[in-house]
């Protein structure tokens, strides 16, 4: 008897080592930006409640879903309501899910400022949830991100 507890014992612990290896080599949290698809280029229009263009301010995106690794991406919004985003040095483009922001902190923006919905505006991360959501994984050129009020 007192045999077959030590193997229970042993066998409990093998099993529970071999678990945490497991843990540790697949990543049992969030994954991280190494292993996801890299994008070359965003490119899209950004369109307000109405289906006008939005003429001018900074299109930002933040990363949803908890991915590690992942940074923010910015572009400017063209007259035409038209951006696009390149990686560059530091920041790499995943291919994932972001909220939708815009910056228009400018005062010359002040204008295009009363035409965004608040929920949209990048005030700050907690103060706003918007409801405009970008899947690079899915698409990253001329996409089109239209607002709702």
């Amino acid at each position: 008897m007192k045999m077959f507890r030590s193997v229970n014992t042993k066998v409990i612990f093998l099993i529970m080592l071999f678990g945490l290896l497991a843990c540790v080599s697949g990543g049992c949290g969030t994954s991280s930006s190494v292993s996801l698809k890299e994008v070359s280029e965003v490119s899209g229009t950004i369109l307000l409640p109405t289906g006008r263009p939005l003429k001018g301010g900074t299109l930002m995106l933040r990363p949803y879903g908890g991915i590690r690794g992942v940074k923010r991406l910015s572009a400017d919004i063209n007259e035409d309501g038209t951006f696009t985003i390149r990686p560059d040095e530091k920041t790499k483009i995943i291919a994932t899910t972001y909220k939708v922001f815009v910056g228009l902190n400018d005062p010359k923006f002040r204008i295009l400022k009363r035409q965004v919905p608040e929920k949209y505006l990048d005030v700050s991360e907690d103060e706003f949830e918007t409801d405009l959501f970008m899947n690079l994984d899915e698409q990253a050129s001329n996409v089109v991100l239209k607002m709702t009020k």
